[in-house]
């Protein structure tokens, strides 16, 4: 038996550029992985992909069902795959957890049937799973572009802080918050460089000053309550929307600095602390 970890992910900044020519919108984002995860356990089994979770999605829209299947047909696998998933990260949150799993779907299966195949072909092989799966892959702090399909792991040493997650009890659709973007135009490089030196230098402070997301605007469109609680929360911490929402992220140097906010926030959402992976 296999075992593996599906690391979630948050944005810590997020530019949507362009419409191109399949619909889709041209990004740039910097992404972190954090401790925060799914787990998932392989068997082979005698034939078909039997999948065990905590969910209630259909296997057949699962994408861990749909990793499972594209990995035993690209590598004409003989046979099929117990899997196990036990659901932690919050869905319609923007933290990656289906693409996470989906990417921790594809490890486990390597090294399920020692096939060795490199990280690299693997992020080659998830890019037809969804924009986020390629990064959680690598699952490192990585810049994405494109769909946010092409992935620059960097070479960076991120500090272990920690990472308060406030998740409303609802969800946003992705296709939805994209659908009310519309495109802001402003030159981001600034801060895409600032956040690369706050995390060299250990500066929380100037790490928190240039974070942002172009999709926070539409999410708030889309659902009012999101828009109140996002005000309220910048306006007593650098919060930050992860992704396309709903979920909203603190970064701090620990548990004891955000407490207050805990017992404030905690009343009517789902809160987590954990830290940078």
């Amino acid at each position: 038996m296999v075992s593996e970890r599906a690391y979630a992910k948050i944005n810590v900044a997020m530019e949507v550029k362009e419409k191109m020519k399949d619909g889709y919108h041209s990004v740039k984002t910097l992404m972190l992985p954090i401790n925060l995860y799914d787990e998932l356990t392989f068997e082979k089994s005698e034939k078909d992909i039997i999948l065990l979770d905590n969910t209630d999605i259909k296997k057949e829209d699962n994408l861990v069902y749909k990793a499972a299947k594209l990995f035993l047909d690209t590598y004409k696998i003989e046979g099929g795959v117990l899997i196990t998933l036990i659901k932690n990260i919050p869905s319609g949150a923007g933290l990656g957890g289906g693409s996470a799993d989906a990417a921790a779907c594809l490890r486990g299966l390597n090294k399920l049937f020692d096939l060795n195949k490199p990280l690299d072909e693997l992020g080659h092989l998830a890019v037809s799973l969804g924009a986020d799966v390629p990064f959680c892959v690598y699952s490192k702090p990585a810049m994405c572009t494109g769909t946010g399909t092409i992935v620059d792991v960097l070479n960076l040493n991120v500090p272990n802080w920690g990472v308060f997650l406030i998740k409303p009890p609802y969800g946003l659709s992705t296709a939805l918050v994209y659908s009310k973007y519309r495109q802001l135009g402003n030159d981001r490089e600034e801060n895409f460089s600032n956040i690369i030196k706050g995390f060299e230098t250990e500066s929380l402070k100037l790490v928190c000053e240039n974070m942002f997301n172009d999709l926070e605007r539409p999410a708030m469109l889309i659902e009012k309550s999101l828009k109140t609680l996002l005000v309220s929360l910048k306006s007593e911490s650098s919060a930050m929307m992860t992704g396309s929402g709903s979920c909203i992220f603190v970064l701090c140097k620990d548990k004891e600095e955000i407490m207050p906010l805990f017992k404030k926030y905690g009343k009517y959402n789902e809160c987590i602390y954990t830290t940078i992976h």
